[in-house]
């Protein structure tokens, strides 16, 4: 069994401070120019300032640190004007002294003051010029810091905070400026700009600490220094990484999530190239590098970068990428062609009991090809090499047409579920290309009528089997270890219809890799500018036959029943999203637009997605399924918001602390596929309201019984349906925090009401279900975006 690093698991909003926004109005239109001022006593003309701002800027013009230290600095609005009259300010000094015997460069905070003064900090000396320039002359003489000498050589920081004035009737935003510098007003000579506000924005949208006075991390570091805070713990790398690990969503392992290269993070490469034993055991929380637990006894950090080398380290931490990476490229799978026919050329595929007019075929051909993108003339179904080869696939457009599509298994790792996994057929081979053929496709929907002149979209999901170096292809029977040496492939998501293959994209684009991946973690980029992902799959999805303790999964709905007394126990407390670092825990996907062939509107929540907090009766059923729905648009909303039927409680392992405003959709969507007139018409999200009616079971005589109380998912049948632009809608705004004595988050009855008043449906019949929501007309796109905060 893997042992696995005791992380700590810690609200992510406890250090970034967001808070979550709701609807609300912009700032109103710029208040006009100000006027000329009058003529400075020195005779020079006035100049004209600011009345209004939206945005501060200031540059610092001018510092000298010393017994007696001053800055002069220019404060401007977004149009350039100078901005006078303020009084609100903060300033904190710092100074870099460099790293010896293998320890980091550190920060040593010189001096933290504010006006108007406070009990936290005291001010010195503030002048307003009147022409948008300041001058500032620092309280405490600097020099006597013990923790730092000033020389003209090491480098010093400054920021500059302001904000919280009033101008043109409005309180102004704050504004951060970080200014590094050497005393003789040269540039540094060393820095240590290992990450910046570039490296965090792409999980969370404004970096606001400390009640949003501070908007930069150059900021946190100036002033989480080893001199300053009360433990070691609170110095800036350890309380990031404290605060990060076990939080992410993208794997531990994957340092250059946060550590990634731009034009400001000129060091970035820190975390490999200067190794210490403060910043490594936030994450190796059973290493005590002092008494020798876990690791040779080691004082100082000396001798650190003696084996833990940048390639070694980087290595060790980036196996779930780069290391996969380039294994990944030894194998593609690749569909050739695919194509929906009416009736299937293998005979044993025709089903008496079906009507054929309305179903039809798929018929897939695939090649494999190597590293070079050559065709390794083999017969898919004939190689050993492949841990499994799956095709997910179903047809119907923009919604799909079946519940869970097909999946074609030529090999896999997955149980035989009945009904749900067909034998692969072969059609032919040549030169490389095996095509099969997989069906029945309903081509007739409840809805939308005739699927016919729809489309279709194919994804392959691979594993295959390589040598412990990662460099030949090996067979998977050789030993039973051997699928873990390998890789998961490269999965590109296909379009096709009833001539072949599409060329461009029918679908619009609504997510990318790039937008998930900033989050989640990216792990690379094609010639075409096709990135791939990583996703924790294995967070949600357990591993059915290995991890009986989770028994319940999306394919095999179940739980356990620890003491026999044939009542189910709660799975919401044994799953854990804890992200995990490991390569086999990780898969590519493709911004998870194939989840699409099983999470679509057709697919009817299942016992493990609601598992037992969600019973037929409760007042709150229907709401609760409807949040809890696999539906893609539906779960990755709802998801992210914490507002499945199995998250929202105090403690809960599926809790999720999102990292930025859920109020801004741009932060996932593309351009403008958030405006509700997508989902005019769109088809209703299926519901099975006696699923767990009908639940199997448990043997009440074995406790341990795992076989006869397990239901699958593909069992589920859609008794009732629910609106599709409420369920999306309600996805984010259908719950509020608990209040005293309540367990976990409660539906919004008044949002609930509000929709219904607007034509939404919640769980009514199929002959009951109308469509006529009509949400898109007060909501249209300026709407959302008003509401949203969305410039």
């Amino acid at each position: 069994m893997m042992k696995r690093v005791n992380i700590k698991v810690t609200a992510l909003a406890a250090f970034i401070g967001l808070a979550l926004t709701g609807c609300g109005g912009d700032d109103g239109a710029p208040g006009a120019d100000g006027a000329n001022g009058t003529d400075g006593k020195d005779g020079k003309p006035g100049l004209t300032v600011a009345t209004s701002a939206t945005d501060l800027a200031v540059n610092v013009d001018k510092v000298l640190v010393a017994s007696d230290s001053e800055v002069t600095f220019t404060v401007t609005n977004e149009k350039d004007l100078p901005v006078v009259g303020l009084e609100h300010f903060g300033f904190i000094l710092s100074g870099l002294e460099q790293g010896q015997n293998g320890d980091a460069n550190s920060w040593k905070l010189l001096s933290s003051e504010s006006c108007p003064g406070s009990k936290y900090a005291k001010c010195g000396t503030l002048t307003d010029n009147q022409d948008g320039t300041y001058t500032y002359k620092f309280l405490k003489d600097v020099t006597t810091e013990t923790a730092f000498s000033v020389t003209d050589d090491k480098t010093l920081r400054l920021i500059v905070t302001t904000g919280g004035d009033t101008l043109g009737g409005k309180t102004l935003a704050y504004a951060n400026k970080s200014h590094d510098f050497r005393n003789n007003g040269e540039a540094p000579l060393y820095t240590k700009s290992v990450i910046n506000n570039q490296n965090c924005t792409g999980c969370h949208d404004d970096f606001t600490i400390h009640g949003g006075h501070y908007k930069e991390v150059e900021t946190c570091i100036s002033c989480h220094t080893d001199n300053k805070v009360s433990s070691a713990s609170k110095v800036f790398p350890m309380l990031a990484h404290d605060k990060h690990i076990g939080v992410i969503s993208a794997p531990v392992g994957g340092c250059d999530n946060c550590h990634s290269e731009n034009e400001q993070a000129v060091d970035y490469t820190n975390w490999k190239t200067v190794p210490t034993q403060e910043t490594c055991i936030t994450c190796h929380t059973d290493v005590n590098f002092k008494e020798g637990v876990n690791h040779w006894p080691y004082e100082d950090n000396a001798q650190c970068a003696n084996c833990h080398t940048p390639e070694v380290v980087e290595t060790v931490h980036l196996a779930t990428y780069k290391g996969q990476t380039s294994r990944r490229e030894n194998v593609h799978l690749t569909v050739t062609d695919a194509k929906m026919v009416a009736v299937p050329q293998a005979q044993k595929n025709i089903d008496s009991g079906l009507d054929t007019a309305k179903t039809g075929y798929v018929q897939l051909t695939v090649d494999i090809l190597d590293k070079d993108g050559k065709s390794m003339n083999k017969q898919l179904d004939k190689v050993d090499f492949f841990y499994y080869s799956e095709f997910y696939i179903n047809w119907g457009g923009q919604d799909m047409g079946m519940e869970r599509g097909k999946i074609l298994r030529v090999f896999t790792n997955k149980e035989n579920f009945p009904g749900y996994v067909e034998d692969p057929i072969v059609l032919s081979y040549e030169n490389g290309k095996t095509t099969y053929e997989i069906g029945p496709f309903e081509l007739e929907d409840e809805f939308e009528g005739s699927l016919t002149d729809s489309y279709g979209m194919v994804t392959p999901r691979i594993w295959f089997c390589m040598d412990n170096k990662g460099e030949n292809l090996e067979s998977c029977k050789e030993t039973s270890s051997v699928w873990g040496q390998g890789a998961a492939g490269f999965n590109w998501l296909h379009f096709f219809d009833d001539k072949g293959l599409i060329p461009e994209r029918p679908r619009r684009q609504i997510v990318t890799n790039e937008k998930c991946g900033s989050c989640h973690g990216m792990t690379t980029r094609d010639s075409d500018g096709m990135a791939q992902m990583t996703l924790n799959c294995r967070s949600c999805h357990a591993v059915t036959k290995n991890d009986p303790a989770y028994f319940g999964t999306t394919c095999a709905s179940g739980s356990v029943d620890n003491d026999g007394d044939g009542i189910l126990d709660e799975m919401i407390k044994l799953k854990s999203l804890s992200p995990r670092g490991e390569r086999d825990w990780t898969t590519a996907s493709n911004a998870g637009e194939e989840c699409l062939a099983c999470h679509n509107a057709n697919n009817p929540p299942t016992q493990v997605v609601r598992d037992s907090h969600t019973k037929q009766g409760d007042a709150d059923y229907v709401e609760q399924l409807t949040m809890s729905h696999p539906d893609q648009k539906v779960w990755i909303h709802a998801m992210h918001a914490n507002n499945r039927a199995n998250q929202g409680g105090e403690g809960w392992k599926r809790n999720v602390e999102y990292s930025a405003d859920l109020a801004n959709c741009v932060k996932c969507h593309e351009g403008d596929s958030f405006d509700a007139k997508y989902l005019v018409g769109r088809k209703p999200l299926a519901l099975d309201l006696d699923y767990m009616d009908t639940y199997d079971g448990l043997d009440p005589a074995n406790g341990k019984d795992t076989s006869g109380n397990k239901r699958y998912a593909v069992d589920a049948k859609a008794d009732a349906y629910v609106s599709p632009t409420a369920a999306v809608c309600l996805s984010c705004h259908g719950k509020r925090a608990a209040e005293e004595g309540e367990d976990r988050r409660q539906v919004r009855k008044d949002v609930v009401s509000h929709m219904k008043q607007n034509g939404a449906q919640f769980g009514v019949e199929l002959g009951q279900y109308t469509g006529e929501e009509s949400c898109a007309v007060c909501h249209d796109l300026n709407n959302l975006k008003e509401s949203h905060n969305l410039k």
